[in-house]
């Protein structure tokens, strides 16, 4: 071939390259903003070609997972894999080509995965995606970044740089599923339970397997009011019994995973039957979301961060690094503006014994509602997101929407303790100025009373009611006052 016949070939080649989208062979280097909601889902906004997807991340997951949906006529092979689950009947996926996906504008390469059911398109990154890969999550501004794995050694060197509160744990694996694993041991009372709990980024409620929880003496919902022996004739008032978890929650004083770190007053869902496939339950987000985490499952690590908490009387103060502590630095408000509205993220470093109420400032309005955040008693750390103001607003309060959606940002106002008593858990909420009618957006899951509330009231309780052969007496009532002379 002539020289100069060659290159105009090689120019062309380049042309061609140059006219496609790059592609990516790894995620490592991304920063990805997760999909606005009230609970910490590692989900983040992708595409299948031009077809909007879901994408969530799942480290146990052996096999990158696609629902049918993001395909009009998806490519099967003959092939099928088998893929383990300890919450679900086992899955058997056909294989089929996944190309075009993008994941915060990087298209990544075309890799072979399993072909699930869905109505909408959805994407689960596995492991074959994910080796090699380090996820941090930002809690309080829900960011997700994927980062080249490192040695132990280093991410210790981290921790120590950061300042604040921090724990590197290890992550062993399980040797049939690989699964990657972390040592529990969760305690109510006098009663613990020590056990491999599967880590999971794909689950947002704990749990607790019902077998192994109750060899350990751990005991749930109404149960803990027969643990205490009250007598028949106590009757509760209906408030606590529809507080009180039923047969699918237990509520443990603390969920340690190393000695001293872990939340307390963590309500775990309760999973029928023995410990699936050698473990004693999952850990999600619900429980390691109530710090900044970094999971490196190549490396074996999970790192734990969060602010310093200096505390005095009923003064509570955080600090990160070198900055110095204060009260404000305890809350975390981030936002940012969609086309769905005014996405805002609030983060609580300090514990909330009493509950509390956070309340947002519209700058340059006058909504005729108050607008905020609830928090049942509870511990540091808690956090949740949501569209200002979220679509059922529109539909039960819609002069509230209306004044308030046109907003370009907020920014934080008053706290309270205690919590908005119409709005149970963690919620936003929009009080009207006018009328006083609530509406609120919770997270999802086990909805209790925390464990210290039980206890003082069930205490209460049992003072109140006689026992013994006067139980059926009535107690004396107050005295009449004395007519003033």
């Amino acid at each position: 071939m002539r020289p100069h016949l060659a290159a105009l070939v090689l120019a062309g080649l380049s042309c061609a390259r140059e006219s496609g989208p790059v592609v990516f062979e790894s995620l490592v280097g991304l920063d990805a903003p997760l999909l606005p909601g009230p609970g910490l889902r590692l989900v983040v906004p992708g595409f299948v070609f031009a077809r909007p997807a879901e994408v969530q991340v799942d480290v146990a997951s052996p096999l990158t997972v696609v629902t049918a949906a993001c395909f009009d006529e998806p490519m099967v092979r003959a092939e099928r894999v088998k893929l383990a689950d300890p919450l679900r009947r086992d899955a058997v996926y056909p294989l089929t080509r996944l190309a075009g996906l993008t994941v915060g504008g990087r298209r990544l390469r075309v890799l072979d995965a399993g072909l699930a059911d869905g109505r909408d398109c959805s994407v689960t990154l596995g492991a074959d995606l994910l080796s090699g890969v380090a996820l941090e999550v930002d809690v309080a501004r829900r960011l997700l970044r994927f980062l080249a794995s490192r040695p132990k050694a280093e991410w210790l060197a981290s921790l120590e740089a950061r300042g604040g509160e921090g724990q590197l744990l290890d992550l062993t694996r399980d040797p049939r599923h690989d699964w990657p694993l972390l040592a529990v041991r969760l305690t109510q009372g006098e009663q613990q339970l020590t056990g491999a709990f599967l880590f999971s980024t794909r689950e947002r409620a704990s749990r607790v397997f019902e077998e192994p929880a109750r060899a350990a003496g751990l005991v749930a919902g109404a149960e803990l009011l027969r643990a205490l022996g009250l007598p028949k004739e106590a009757e509760l008032p209906k408030a606590l019994v529809a507080a009180l978890p039923d047969a699918a929650g237990l509520v443990v004083d603390r969920a340690e995973l190393a000695p001293g770190v872990g939340p307390q007053a963590v309500a775990f869902v309760l999973s029928p039957g023995p410990a699936r496939l050698g473990l004693s339950g999952v850990l999600a987000s619900d429980v390691w979301g109530r710090f900044d985490a970094t999971i490196d499952v190549s490396a074996g690590v999970l790192l734990l961060h969060r602010p310093r908490l200096l505390t005095s009387g009923h003064r509570a103060q955080c600090a990160r690094g070198e900055v110095n502590p204060s009260e404000e630095a305890c809350f975390e408000l981030h936002q940012a503006r969609k086309a769905s509205g005014l996405v805002v993220a609030a983060t609580v470093w300090r514990s909330l014994p009493q509950g509390g109420r956070l309340y947002l400032d519209f700058p340059g309005r006058s909504p005729v509602c108050r607008m905020g955040f609830t928090f049942d008693a509870g511990d540091r750390g808690r956090s949740t997101q949501h569209v200002l103001p979220w679509p059922r607003l529109f539909e039960t309060m819609k002069d509230c929407a209306d004044s308030v959606s046109p907003a370009p940002a907020v920014s934080l106002g008053l706290f309270e303790e205690g919590p908005l008593r119409e709005c149970s858990g963690v919620c936003a909420f929009a009080q009207h100025l006018r009328s006083g009618r609530v509406s609120c957006e919770c997270q999802s899951g086990p909805q209790v009373v925390p464990p210290e509330a039980q206890r003082l009231l069930l205490e209460k309780l049992r003072a109140r009611v006689p026992a013994g052969p006067d139980a059926g007496a009535q107690e004396p009532g107050d005295p009449e006052p004395t007519p003033a002379r």
